[in-house]
C-alpha cells in the first residue's frame, strides 16, 4: 500500500472504539475528520500530543440531520482535500423486547444505526468515487456488532435487526462500488470493554412477564466492564483491515464474534436440511 498519509473520516469518535481508532491513527501518521455530537468533548478526550494544526479536524455532527452529514463531509474536504477511508461508528442500543418498544423507540435506533450510516455513506461517495490518489482503492468501514449476523438472544431484535441492515446494505454496495474501486467492509465485534454497554436504552414500558428479556439485559449490565474484548487490540485489527489490499467484505472482531458465527452457521446449515426435497421441487417444471 502507498506510503501516503490516508484521511480518514470517522463518526462517533469522542470514545469507545471511535476515539482509540482517532488517536491511533493520529499516531501513524494519518490525517482524521472525527465527528461527535459533542465537539467539546471530542476535542477533550483526543490525545493532545498526537495532534498537530493539520492533521485533525473535529466536526460537531448529528448523524440524524443530512444538512448536518453533509457540512461534515465538505468540511472535511475543505481541510484534506479529499477522504480516503469512511468509518461509520456512530451507535445507539434500544434493549427490550418487540411488544414493549414504542415506534418513536425503534425509529431512533434505526435512524442512527442505519439511516446515520446511510447519510454519512451518500455524502462521501462523490468525494470517494473521485479519489484517484490512493492506488488500492477508498473504502468504506462500517462498525456493525456480531449480532448483525447472530441475534438469538432475547431483548436484541431491534438492535440485531439494525444491524443485519447494515450488513445487507453494506454486501450490496460492495457489488456496487466495485466498479469504482472502492471497497467496503463490515466490522462484526463482540462485547469489547468500551463504555457502550453503559449507554443501553432500557424499554420505557417494560412488560413484567418477559422474564427472559429481563435475565438477559441484567446480564448485560453484569457484564459491563468485564467484557473480554481488548478495544486497543480490536483497534489494531481495524486499523490493519483499513490497510489492507483487498479487505473483506465482512471482519469478525473477537474470539465471542467468532463463536457466535460458527453457531449462527452451525444452525443454517441444519434450518437447511428441512424439507430440503421437497423446497427445491418447487421450480415450475
Amino acid at each position: 500500500m502507498s506510503n501516503t498519509p490516508k484521511v480518514f473520516y470517522i463518526s462517533g469518535s469522542s470514545s469507545g472504539f471511535g476515539l482509540i481508532l482517532t488517536n491511533k491513527l493520529l499516531e501513524k501518521g494519518c490525517y482524521v475528520a472525527a465527528t461527535s455530537r459533542d465537539k467539546q468533548k471530542l476535542t477533550k478526550n483526543v490525545e493532545q500530543s498526537f495532534v498537530t494544526e493539520n492533521n485533525f479536524l473535529a466536526l460537531e455532527v448529528d448523524v440524524k440531520s443530512d444538512e448536518s452529514v453533509k457540512k461534515s463531509i465538505e468540511d472535511t474536504i475543505s481541510k484534506f482535500s479529499r477522504i480516503d477511508v469512511v468509518i461509520n461508528n456512530c451507535g445507539y442500543s434500544q434493549y427490550g423486547a418487540l411488544e414493549e418498544l414504542s415506534d418513536e423507540e425503534i425509529t431512533e435506533c434505526f435512524n442512527v444505526n442505519v439511516f446515520g450510516y446511510i447519510r454519512v455513506i451518500r455524502n462521501s461517495l462523490p468525494h470517494l468515487r473521485a479519489n484517484k490518489t490512493f492506488p488500492e482503492g477508498p473504502r468504506i468501514i462500517n462498525i456493525s456488532s456480531s449480532s448483525g449476523f447472530s441475534s438469538y438472544l432475547p431483548g436484541i431484535g431491534i438492535y440485531g435487526a439494525t444491524k443485519h441492515a447494515v450488513e445487507g446494505l453494506s454486501e450490496s454496495l460492495s457489488q456496487e462500488l466495485l466498479e469504482f474501486g472502492i471497497h467496503v467492509t463490515t466490522i462484526l465485534p463482540g462485547p469489547y470493554r468500551t463504555n457502550f454497554s453503559n449507554n443501553i436504552q432500557s424499554p420505557k414500558n417494560p412488560i413484567p412477564e418477559y422474564t427472559s428479556v429481563r435475565k438477559s439485559e441484567a446480564m448485560f449490565s453484569e457484564q459491563s466492564g468485564k467484557q473480554a474484548g481488548d478495544p486497543y487490540t480490536g483497534s489494531d485489527c481495524i486499523i490493519d483491515v483499513a490497510f489492507l489490499e483487498k479487505p473483506p467484505v465482512h471482519f469478525w472482531l473477537g474470539k465471542s464474534a467468532h463463536d457466535a458465527a460458527k453457531r449462527k452457521m452451525e444452525r443454517v446449515t441444519e434450518d437447511l436440511k428441512v424439507l430440503y426435497d421437497q423446497s427445491i421441487n418447487t421450480q415450475y417444471k
